[in-house]
């Protein structure tokens, strides 16, 4: 089950949601009567087959926001790198480190701060 779990086609469904529909599952089988199975199992099953459905478009919603983020926080980081190597050369590490590890807000105001800073101490430190 575990690998199941982990193929293309389950992305988006967890491990919860897994658990949840087999505990509907067993209390559908203990609690019906065999011919309530009979007329409600395709009703069940449409139910589940759209239960996947949607999980898989929310997961691959919540991809593409984290691909977006991931796009823009690697994009602001590489813009600001090549403007302050541009200006001050080579970038001591702390400095790529700083850029590498920071999220888009920070990125934006370094930027800001860039425009007439005279020093990297001016882009990182300054508080003003």
């Amino acid at each position: 089950m575990k690998g199941a779990l982990n193929s293309p086609e389950m992305e988006g469904v967890t491990p919860e949601h897994v658990s949840q529909l087999g505990r509907e599952w067993l209390d559908f089988l203990v609690n019906t009567t065999p011919e309530e199975k009979l007329f409600s199992l395709p009703k069940f099953e449409h139910r589940l087959v759209q239960e996947y459905r949607d999980g898989a478009k929310e997961g691959e919603k919540e991809g593409k926001k984290k691909g977006e983020k991931e796009g823009e926080k690697k994009g602001g980081a590489k813009m600001l790198t090549r403007l302050l190597q541009r200006r001050f050369g080579d970038l001591p590490d702390w400095a790529e480190k700083k850029i590498a590890a920071a999220e888009p807000p920070a990125l934006e105001e370094w930027a800001f701060r860039f425009v007439d800073a005279k020093s990297l101490d001016e882009v990182f430190f300054n508080e003003a």
